[in-house]
């Protein structure tokens, strides 16, 4: 890190990790809830950010300092674990991030990236300046073709763009792994090789899909897909149609779908299947529930129909996945025991 970003970062509050190029500015609130941002600088082109926002108001702070900064090719990778963030370009107009999702945004020159806000947001983010990053991390020479991948042709066609897609259980779990590192401190050398590990995984998944950059709504449109995932995510259990979107805001059903498709980058019941498979899940994973309790509670009546469309998402049966989910808390359970007896033993 260069003596004014650290100068600047210390002046916002921030603690800093010199000799591991590591910093953590803490955003306290009244509820006592607080916003916390960690940063490790791993040279002057690439940068790992965690940003766990909790709050809907943040104070003032200049957030510019967390960005690469020059002239060139940048690519920023995106991974969201929790909520949903905003992203806005310079006409106001705005699409969003959820949990589950992983963007790319591309473009040239710091001016051009887009900006992004949220109110209750876990969001891993790698930024790169492309063309230097090889130079001043030599460890990266050996994922010099991951992103050269991720600098495709038909990306360098859609310059300042935003690519939207789900995350991949890989990438789902580098992203995890690298919130955890970072949470901990690990040294810096450890945290290239992951955050490098993840750009590599996303550019993949991206490349992989062959999707197209997600077209921004305006405020109207924003307001009505934002309303519509409300109703998906917070009432999984109902039977949601375009049929009834269309009626509830006077519009036609193809611009319920345009308008939700274009922020949220999938459709509305595409959508409603990713809420409801992902909370079935979590209830398989932290509850007792049965699985007819499970399927009820997430809008299916009929155990089979949800056995079906269970396994068409998460691969396995739900018997199979809450046993998998046990074994796997077993297992990182004892990993952790062990190296904390390993520290007690230094």
């Amino acid at each position: 890190m260069n003596n004014t970003l650290l100068e600047r970062l210390a002046s916002a509050g921030a603690a800093i990790d010199e000799g591991n190029c590591r910093a953590e500015l803490v955003l306290p609130s009244e509820s006592g809830v607080h916003s916390r941002i960690t940063a490790y600088f791993l040279s002057e082109s690439m940068h790992v950010i965690i940003w766990d926002i909790r709050n809907a108001f943040i104070p003032d702070i200049p957030f510019d300092i967390f960005a690469v900064s020059g002239k060139g090719r940048f690519l920023s990778a995106k991974s969201c674990v929790r909520g949903k963030c905003g992203f806005s370009n310079k006409e106001g107009k705005s699409l969003y991030l959820t949990s589950g999702e992983v963007a790319m945004d591309y473009y040239i020159d710091e001016s051009n990236s887009s900006s992004f806000h949220a109110d209750d947001f876990l969001c891993v983010e790698v930024i790169m300046q492309v063309d230097r990053v090889i130079e001043e991390l030599p460890t990266l020479a050996m994922l010099k073709q991951a992103i050269k991948r991720m600098d495709m042709p038909d990306f360098a066609t859609c310059i300042n763009s935003l690519y939207f897609i789900s995350a991949r259980d890989g990438t789902k779990r580098i992203t995890d792994e690298l919130i955890k590192y970072c949470a901990d401190g690990v040294d810096r050398e450890l945290i290239v090789i992951k955050a490098s590990e993840l750009g590599h995984s996303i550019g993949r998944d991206l490349v992989d899909s062959k999707i197209k950059p997600r077209t921004f709504a305006n405020r109207a449109q924003a307001r009505i897909a934002e309303d519509i995932h409300d109703c998906l995510t917070n009432g999984c259990e109902k039977r949601w149609t375009v049929g009834y979107f269309a009626g509830k805001y006077g519009i036609s059903e193809t611009s319920v779908k345009n308008y939700f498709r274009n922020i949220y980058g999938c459709g509305v019941q595409e959508y409603q299947r990713r809420v409801r498979m992902e909370k079935a899940a979590a209830l398989l994973r932290e509850t007792d529930l049965t699985v007819l309790e499970t399927a009820s509670r997430v809008g299916y009546h009929s155990v089979s129909k949800f056995r079906e469309a269970f396994i068409t998402y998460h691969g396995m049966t739900p018997p199979e996945y809450r046993r998998n989910a046990k074994i796997d808390k077993a297992q990182k359970l004892a990993a952790e025991n062990y190296m904390t007896n390993q520290k007690e033993d230094q």
